[in-house]
């Protein structure tokens, strides 16, 4: 069944990337332009592809890939310093921006300052928040674009799957017993079904809200041919939650529009949660989830009395340096929040989360447009979906979200305005007019290290 499973993968990510290729100018129009297209898929696909290419070094090439947009921003002339002109954006890139300088303040002047070589990752997750600010202003990515990026990474990831034999890991047996319909873990050329299974999920839910018909069966498939292969129970759990909510949002969305979520309802759905979050957190035995526990515990307990302003991320580097904690990573953005920076982190994340929820979207689709966001928040009580202290190949994931302002981003739909204009389009769309919403002028190693 590995055998026959590794076929498979390898024939859908050939049968995508032909499709990808052979529609690049429908790709192209979902990101309001090909540079951009080409841009956001690159700085994705490479940094997936980055421990294949430069292994130990693969930090400092993802380095180099967020210093390559922030130029292509300038030479292409695409960025505004002003950002965007929507008030709730510019409020949810000042609270990852505030989230970031205060838990490089944590780590930075708490105990005997940073440990190893973390100044790096601080300033490469800076300098990308900088590069959103700065796209922010010109972007109008939709939910489709989301799918797209998604994609091309998969592709990356199970072309290889017939002939690279490490593709799989073993079932695992005892205690914890996991295996897939494949008779194995598909895990690519990384050490966790789990972050194949991420991408998978957060690209099957993005297609679900923007595609539909063929293009919706091939995009679907192939992602649930990928999930059934890693056996990842998280994300199963986490589809059929999410499940709920596009299944309401269709039927609340046949009767009006809706360009935004209440913030009462925001707030809400963060506060519930950061609540069951934290009761995660302190409630947690070391069996707790599949053994994420082993990892909270000796979070919580390293952060004992500084339960306010945490401890500082590379804390937990010199903890497993000398062999008092696992060598797993937090296994919860929660919880690397709350050990980076304590509650009030974990505040500054939830004002994030809640201003990334409450934000417009261009065309009455607010709940469909936000399923992603709502993925996040559900993936995150289990996984670092994004890790806001650095970038690594799952950052694009949180860039993108950022950076969506419709549902689906229809082939003929352009930014409202910004330098990307009527040069920047896919030749049949030249002469098209361009489309405003309500909102008109509002206009990228899996080690989290």
């Amino acid at each position: 069944m590995t055998t026959l499973f590794g076929v498979l993968l390898s024939a859908g990510g050939l049968g995508v990337a032909v499709w990808l290729f052979r529609t690049r100018r429908v790709v192209a129009a979902s990101f309001g332009g090909s540079g951009t297209a080409v841009a956001l898929i690159g700085f994705a696909v490479l940094a997936n592809a980055a421990p294949v290419l430069a292994g130990e070094q693969s930090s400092a090439v993802i380095g180099v890939l967020v210093l390559g947009l922030l130029a292509w921003l300038v030479v292409t002339r695409r960025w505004q310093l002003r950002g965007a002109s929507d008030i709730w954006q510019r409020v949810s890139l000042g609270m990852a921006a505030a989230l970031l300088v205060w838990c490089f303040s944590v780590d930075a002047f708490s105990g005997s300052g940073l440990y190893g070589s973390r100044l790096p990752a601080y300033v490469a997750a800076g300098l990308l928040l900088l590069v959103v600010w700065l796209m922010s202003a010109g972007a109008a990515l939709g939910t489709r674009a989301t799918a797209y990026v998604g994609l091309a990474v998969l592709v990356l990831l199970t072309i290889p799957t017939a002939a690279y034999a490490h593709a799989w890991r073993p079932c695992t047996t005892g205690k914890l017993e996991k295996c897939s319909l494949a008779g194995g873990l598909f895990q690519s050329f990384y050490s966790s079904e789990n972050y194949v299974a991420m991408i998978a999920s957060f690209t099957l839910v993005a297609a679900v809200c923007a595609m539909r018909r063929r293009e919706l069966l091939a995009a679907a498939s192939f992602c649930l041919l990928i999930i059934v292969a890693t056996g990842a129970r998280t994300s199963y759990l986490a589809l059929a939650a999410v499940g709920v909510w596009v299944l309401g949002a269709l039927v609340l969305e046949r009767r009006r529009a809706f360009p935004q979520i209440p913030f009462t309802l925001c707030v809400a759905m963060v506060v519930g949660a950061l609540t069951a979050a934290a009761y995660l957190t302190w409630s947690a035995t070391r069996t707790t989830l599949s053994n994420r526990g082993n990892i909270w515990v000796t979070a919580r307990e390293y952060i004992a009395g500084q339960e306010l302003v945490g401890a500082g991320v590379s804390k937990w580097y010199h903890l497993r340096d000398i062999g008092e904690a696992p060598q797993h990573f937090f296994h919860s953005v929660y919880v690397l929040v709350i050990f980076s920076g304590g509650l009030v982190a974990l505040a500054l994340f939830g004002l994030w989360l809640a201003t990334l929820l409450h934000r417009a979207v261009d065309d009455g689709r607010a709940f469909t447009a936000k399923a992603p966001v709502v993925l996040f928040v559900i993936y995150s009580f289990t996984e670092v979906v994004w890790n806001p202290l650095s970038v690594d190949g799952l950052t694009w994931i949180a860039v993108l979200l950022m950076l969506t302002r419709s549902s689906s981003a229809s082939p003929t739909t352009v930014p409202a305005r910004g330098p990307s204009d009527v040069t920047d389009r896919p030749e049949p769309l030249a002469e098209t007019p361009r489309l405003t919403g309500p909102h008109d002028g509002q206009v990228v190693a899996y080690s989290h290290g």
